[in-house]
């Protein structure tokens, strides 16, 4: 079992939370470990501890136009029982440093950006213990450092019109569930039945297009590379609104993907092509604000649908959805718990080499969030069916995820 990440992370979390670097948690929403670091407050910080001086490095590079932030995701999981071994832990941590440039401030172009991300990663192979076929960590990775991204954006008609061209995480723009980032199993970020979908673990280059032709509807149009030889085009237009009194935030998408040839198939064979389509719907239900301290509990639920060609694809249907509440607990404002389940049906081609019609994974964690920056988010996995193997029993997974964002 690797430990480097564990220690790393530890080693970490001790240098950050010195007395200096104290904040409290209702003075700021807890980072968003997939976004740009936005402009900081005007907060005095400790030039005595190193989260005070991160903080006065950062103004002073948001003054000229750079926005950096470092994210540290650390997995300790333990296959309690079932899948392909049981009893097993395995250790893993990703790294992401990432810079943001707004050219308004450092060449006097508006509405551009540049952005760069570097992600390093080291652990177990956590999937081939578990024997799962979703993925019940969206960090599982072979150990590496690379460049992640890498593109140029550009705003035009006030906002209505943007470009973006670079190496480009695909799931970042297409078929994303926004209110599921805190889920570990990779199915709830993405439906599973996209084939060849150029994220994580490896983005590809891409040119992204995407119009909002009136206030609340976007269409989007992005083309990437492949591993393959070909392209995949996707297509995506989405809606936005708000309900009622409270204005409980909705949103809808529905995407169309297709994958240009050749293809190899389950038989041998190669297409010239494959597609599908995908899904996705989330709506706040409910939500409360409080003024001591400043805050909102919220409860809100997310639905994903998939479909694909069973020819090629380990998916052909796809469903998942889930619940987060978010602010439970008066004390505890920034805190979240999320329940979700996702079931995936396994192509039925002889070739194919399932044994079980689909793999269903039911997800359960609580979000602690100890600090602006530091989180800690227990979770719980009860997978059936793990790869469509009769072999493997149910799993039950458990991983403390430490999460590191300044």
């Amino acid at each position: 079992m690797v430990h480097a990440g564990k220690y790393a992370a530890f080693f970490l979390a001790i240098l950050l939370l010195g007395p200096g670097a104290a904040v409290r948690a209702q003075d700021s929403a807890p980072a968003d470990d997939s976004a740009p670091v936005e402009a900081s407050s005007s907060k005095p910080v400790s030039k005595f501890y190193p989260l005070g001086k991160t903080e006065q490095i950062r103004r002073g590079l948001d003054a000229k136009g750079l926005a950096i932030s470092v994210n540290l995701v650390n997995d300790w999981s333990a296959n309690v029982r079932g899948g392909a071994i049981s009893g097993v832990s395995f250790d893993q941590y990703s790294l992401d440093v990432a810079g943001t440039l707004d050219t308004k401030k450092t060449l006097g172009w508006n509405g551009s950006d540049a952005f760069i991300r570097v992600k390093n990663h080291l652990g177990d192979n956590g999937p081939t213990d578990v024997g799962d076929a979703q993925g019940f960590s969206n960090i599982d990775n072979v150990s590496r450092t690379h460049l992640y991204e890498l593109w140029f954006e550009q705003k035009l008609l006030t906002d209505r019109l943007r470009f973006k061209v670079g190496k480009i995480d695909a799931n970042a723009e297409f078929a994303v569930v926004q209110i599921a980032g805190d889920f570990l199993n990779s199915s709830m970020g993405y439906s599973p039945t996209i084939v060849a979908l150029p994220t994580y673990p490896e983005p590809k280059l891409a040119v992204n297009i995407a119009v909002r032709p009136k206030q609340h509807y976007q269409i989007e149009v992005g083309v990437f590379r492949t591993d393959r030889d070909g392209e995949m085009l996707i297509v995506e237009g989405g809606r936005d609104w708000k309900l009622g009194a409270r204005e409980l935030g909705g949103r809808s998408a529905f995407g169309g993907w297709r994958l240009t040839g050749p293809v190899a198939a389950f038989d041998g064979s190669h297409l010239a092509g494959t597609q599908g389509f995908y899904m996705v719907a989330e709506q706040a239900l409910w939500s409360r604000k409080r003024s001591e301290p400043e805050s909102e509990e919220k409860v809100s639920a997310f639905l994903q649908y998939g479909n694909a060609d069973a020819k090629v694809s380990p998916f052909t249907r796809h469903l998942g959805g889930g619940i987060v509440v978010e602010g439970l607990l008066a004390g505890r404002p920034h805190d979240a718990i999320g329940v979700a389940a996702t079931s995936a049906r396994f192509s039925d081609d002889p070739y194919a080499g399932f044994q079980e019609n689909a793999e269903t994974a039911v997800e359960l964690y609580y979000k602690i969030s100890v600090k602006r920056f530091l989180s800690i988010v227990p979770d719980f996995q009860f997978i059936h069916h793990p790869g469509g193997l009769r072999s493997q029993q149910d799993a039950v997974v458990l991983t403390p995820r430490l999460n590191i964002s300044f």
